[in-house]
């Protein structure tokens, strides 16, 4: 069995995981899904690739197998604790309008092998949002975009709700664990994170009732796969119940990020965030533009708390800009980037 490491992982993290994947029992069940799912045949080599690992919770690869009829290949991930609920959760949104043939889709779940707690699950082929944003032209980007903002609206309209239901207790203990972290920073970094700290705790009780939905969890650019014809997201493992903003929030900072880190602002996609944001609305979900604004400033804490943890080149002055962008997104009400034009209420 071969083993590599996508660019970025870190092989020492992953060699507990990838123990697993070499034990006999799993390559017993692989063989037997190979006969009688997949239909691909005896297995004559066996080769991993690990894509991302967190090391104290999950590492996922891709799993590749050779066989009479070629190379065949999966994914799987491998779960520090017992994780049957992924498998379930998948399955039920599957179940719910996300099969294989759906033009918004998500990874066909396969089959989960307690004793050895790995998911497999169907690789998909394609480029995904994040690469499309900075390779694609600027067409390319707002049709990314767009597709995006319709399997988002998709999803928080039909997927059951399951999993834990995130409540505004929840936020608001995260953001005081993340100002922790940043406290410790030097002048006038930990100052800045106090203050939006205390701005968001203030304007929390302002945001009032809203219909939970289901929850992405990490709903990122380089989570959707753009496959051709069939828009697919990644990466359900911290799936929940609760408001549908943070799900757009978390994409659109993400949006921004990729900006910063690949493209050297974090206005290079507004176009594509400006279209993300107008598509998501026209499908009836007006009422997000009212709560973005402490979501997205949630977002850019937890994303200061990430350049402190990380420390990437510059980092101080990256945080610094989180900060102040939550701030500005605090002060100034809703988003006015988006200059929604339609607010045409359609099916998702």
């Amino acid at each position: 069995m071969e083993l590599e490491s996508a660019q970025g992982v870190d092989d020492a993290s992953v060699s507990a995981f990838s123990a697993v994947l070499a034990r006999e029992e799993f390559r017993e069940e692989l063989d037997r899904l190979s006969f009688s799912r997949w239909r691909w045949g005896a297995r004559q080599d066996l080769r991993l690739r690990s894509l991302k690992c967190h090391e104290h919770d999950r590492c996922t690869f891709e799993i590749a197998l050779k066989t009479p009829n070629g190379w065949h290949s999966v994914i799987g991930k491998v779960f520090v604790q017992d994780r049957v609920d992924v498998f379930e959760a998948l399955d039920g949104v599957r179940r719910a309008g996300f099969g294989p043939e759906a033009e918004f889709s998500i990874p066909q779940p396969y089959a989960y092998l307690a004793s050895l707690r790995v998911l497999l699950e169907e690789k998909i082929e394609g480029p995904s949002a994040k690469e499309m944003f900075l390779t694609g032209g600027p067409r390319e980007q707002i049709s990314a975009a767009e597709r995006c903002a319709r399997w988002l609206a998709r999803f928080h309209a039909l997927a059951p709700r399951w999993g834990r239901v995130v409540e505004i207790s929840k936020e608001l203990s995260d953001i005081r664990n993340w100002t922790d972290v940043l406290a410790r920073l030097e002048e006038p970094l930990a100052g800045k994170a106090r203050l939006l700290s205390r701005k968001l705790i203030a304007a929390a009780p302002s945001l009032g009732a809203v219909e939970s939905c289901a929850g992405h969890g990490s709903y990122i650019p380089e989570h959707v796969i753009l496959a051709n014809g069939r828009t697919a997201t990644i990466d359900l493992d911290d799936y929940d119940v609760g408001d549908p903003t943070r799900d757009v929030a978390w994409f659109l900072v993400g949006v921004e990020r990729v900006a910063r880190n690949h493209l050297g602002s974090l206005d290079a996609l507004d176009a594509a965030a400006g279209m993300f944001l107008r598509t998501y609305a026209s499908f009836g979900r007006n009422e997000v533009l009212a709560r973005l604004p402490f979501y997205m400033a949630e977002q850019y804490l937890h994303g200061a708390k990430r350049d402190a943890r990380n420390k990437p080149p510059g980092w101080p002055n990256k945080v610094g800009v989180m900060l102040d962008r939550g701030l500005r997104a605090l002060d100034k009400g809703p988003d006015q980037r988006a200059h929604l034009a339609d607010n045409t209420v359609r099916e998702p």
